[in-house]
């Protein structure tokens, strides 16, 4: 099933009682629409799907990855949920894998794994994997096929260790990375195309602060971003909001709207991927949670089309 482009349903996916919202600074709350539930992702490999990249060599299918404890894996997902590809990362290590993305590599695309999870902000330093997307999809009943020619480079921050769990690589290969918000703020990084050459080890230049406020015990902590297909905006995701944003000409994130966001608390058992599927409509992912499948979840966000 390919992925529906125009879904005018609303729907409420997991409601629950609703805790005391936490201060959204000067942000307009509004609600998302055209929301539709079009699929959950039962496999059991994919119980912690931790993000979520639209694939360009394959139409109508999407790229997810485990967190911390699972397998160096990368998943190919239909609209639907199904899973319909496994692939092992050769000589990568899955210590904390948060977040995917597809972009630019040389004169192809790859897609970009985000080894950047910190939940104590420990770590001395993290990791960023990328491997040429695969165009062949294999049968994923066969088991997880190998995928070689993986490259990687090791991230030291230049202040102290974040818990990153947002990442976006621009058309030019420059990634961008959003911490959570565990300690000083939402903060943004970048990491120049270049670092994929004769170095291994990179200092990410720290871009911007961002104007939302972080609230661990009420959900609003960041768990993903996607870049719109034309590279001027981006959304930022919690659990129980998304945040939309104008890229600057100097690289600074500029609110879009009032500023205005979306709140989508109650739509998904945990919400941690988001993909734009086209200039208006994302795609969001959850890991399962306490329920027994994540779901992907369609919508629009009223801000990016203005």
């Amino acid at each position: 099933m390919a992925i529906a482009l125009s879904l005018g349903c609303a729907v409420a996916i997991y409601s629950s009682a609703t805790p005391p919202a936490p201060d959204s600074g000067s942000w307009t709350m509004v609600a998302p629409v055209n929301v539709a539930l079009i699929g959950k992702l039962g496999d059991s490999r994919l119980g912690e799907a931790s993000g979520a990249a639209l694939s360009v060599a394959n139409p109508g299918l999407f790229w997810t990855i485990d967190d911390s404890g699972n397998p160096p894996d990368l998943y190919a997902v239909d609209s639907t949920g199904a899973l319909k590809a496994d692939f092992a990362l050769t000589g990568a290590t899955n210590v904390d894998w948060e977040e995917v993305a597809v972009g630019p590599c040389g004169a192809g695309r790859c897609v970009y794994i985000a080894d950047t999870g910190d939940n104590n902000e420990r770590r001395k330093n993290a990791t960023i994997y990328r491997v040429t997307e695969p165009a062949i999809i294999p049968d994923p009943r066969v088991g997880a096929r190998p995928l070689t020619g993986v490259e990687s480079i090791r991230l030291v921050y230049p202040d102290q260790p974040h818990d990153v769990e947002a990442m976006a690589v621009t058309s030019s290969g420059e990634i961008l990375l959003v911490t959570k918000g565990r300690s000083r703020g939402i903060l943004v990084f970048s990491v120049p195309a270049s670092a994929w050459g004769s170095t291994r080890t990179v200092t990410p230049q720290r871009r911007d602060s961002l104007p939302i406020v972080a609230a661990g015990g009420m959900g609003r902590e960041v768990t993903g971003m996607a870049l719109s297909p034309d590279g001027k905006r981006v959304v930022v995701r919690t659990y129980r909001d998304l945040y939309p944003f104008t890229i600057a000409g100097d690289g600074s994130f500029v609110p879009m709207g009032k500023p205005t966001g979306c709140d989508i608390l109650g739509r998904e058992p945990q919400g941690e991927g988001i993909t734009f599927l086209n200039d208006r409509q994302l795609l969001l992912t959850s890991e399962r949670g306490l329920f027994k499948a994540g779901t992907l979840i369609v919508l629009e966000c009223p801000p990016l089309n203005q």
